[in-house]
């Protein structure tokens, strides 16, 4: 039978207290629950990020689809009113009835973390289905938890949180290949851009992959650029955390720019430093930043 992963010290399944420390100890471009945000929506995020970052990487680091199944075993479980015993899903629990949260998008969290045990090539349809299920859900859930429920909002969250997960695949463009032979990006763009596996796992971007990523890079910027007015129609603390993190993207796309879109090669993640800027920038400022998405 299958069984969940030991609660070791430190795991979010053992312990409350480890939510926040899970959100802050791994590597993110874009903040998750900054303290631009009060702190009862804190909490809340911080749970939700656990269980979605437990998730993944039972998928991606331990690649473990049986021990990922057992984990949506015991949450569905938790939310069906089965005994409180997991820390993690109980405290979860807490906060999807205190918010009124969706179970569906857990669920669909769920689904596309079980897919990338599996599949590891994609057409476009079958990304930005991918994003609709990986991404998405976790920008609703931002709006959920502050109380916004209107199908405008969740559009431009959308936007926002599939070009956002899209960057975070362009950015590791070479490591996803190298470490879990897997392409996001669909096969006809590669091709287009003449560019081979091959291509992607050299230790610099030649032409056709700077072009390819160049490409993506101008539709992700205008994506972002579209998403934009999202932050001038929330109210509150949560405008400050939008504007940091589309303040995030737009400076990994500086970055990429100024490596001449070598992520293969090139520095295109940021510093803490960068990282710490974009949240005072979310507070400080309120115009939108140049996401560079001009052109073809």
């Amino acid at each position: 039978m299958a069984t969940l992963p030991p609660a070791t010290a430190g795991s979010p399944i053992a312990a409350p207290a480890a939510h926040l420390e899970l959100a802050a100890r791994h590597y993110e471009n874009f903040p998750v629950g900054s303290w631009l945000l009060p702190a009862q929506a804190r909490r809340h995020l911080h749970r939700i990020y656990a269980f979605a970052r437990t998730a993944d990487d039972l998928a991606d680091e331990l690649r473990d689809p049986v021990a990922l199944a057992a984990f949506r075993a015991e949450f569905l479980r938790h939310l069906q009113g089965g005994a409180r015993d997991v820390p993690l899903f109980a405290d979860l629990c807490a906060t999807i009835a205190e918010c009124r949260l969706e179970p569906g998008l857990f669920t669909d969290l769920l689904d596309a973390f079980a897919q990338d045990c599996v599949q590891k090539r994609y057409d476009l349809p079958q990304l930005l289905d991918y994003c609709r299920r990986s991404a998405d859900p976790v920008g609703r859930l931002v709006l959920r938890v502050h109380g916004v429920r209107e199908p405008g909002l969740d559009r431009l969250s959308d936007t926002i949180c599939t070009a956002l997960q899209l960057l975070n695949h362009l950015q590791d463009l070479g490591s996803d290949l190298a470490t879990r032979d897997r392409i996001y990006f669909p096969a006809e763009d590669l091709a287009r851009f003449g560019v081979g596996e091959a291509d992607l796992r050299a230790a610099s971007a030649g032409p056709g992959v700077r072009a390819f990523v160049r490409h993506w890079a101008e539709r992700l910027g205008r994506d972002f650029a579209s998403g934009w007015p999202l932050c001038a129609r929330v109210r509150g603390r949560l405008r400050c955390e939008l504007r940091a993190i589309l303040r995030g993207a737009a400076a990994v796309l500086r970055r990429m720019r100024a490596v001449d879109f070598d992520v293969l090669g090139g520095r295109v993640h940021l510093t803490k430093w960068e990282r710490v800027r974009t949240v005072f920038g979310g507070l400080l400022l309120r115009s939108a930043p140049d996401f560079g998405g001009g052109g073809a």
